[in-house]
């Protein structure tokens, strides 16, 4: 599913048009890059919990000459489900 068709289901569920819905998803999809982007957790209950995970520098090679380099650490969006959507997934 892509975010068109999220917006279709969402209108067709709430008897609303997608006009009326599409800000509503996009501004929902906004707060959430700018909360991880702001290192915040994200906790929606029944469904799950966005985060940012830190990957550690590390020293890796360049395959073609064989040669250290330093690979810079990052952080890394992640999604933890809920138990309660494993068990309806899993139904």
């Amino acid at each position: 599913m892509n975010k068109v068709q999220l917006i279709r289901r969402i209108a067709a569920e709430l008897n609303a048009s997608q006009t009326s819905i599409k800000p509503v998803v996009e501004q929902i999809l906004q707060q959430i890059h700018i909360a991880l982007s702001e290192g915040e957790k994200i906790f929606l209950p029944q469904f799950g919990t966005f985060e940012l995970r830190y990957h550690l520098a590390k020293t890796g090679r360049n395959p073609q000459t064989g040669e250290a380099i330093e690979i810079d650490g990052y952080n890394q969006p992640s999604f933890k489900a809920s138990t309660t959507l494993k068990l309806q997934i899993n139904r």
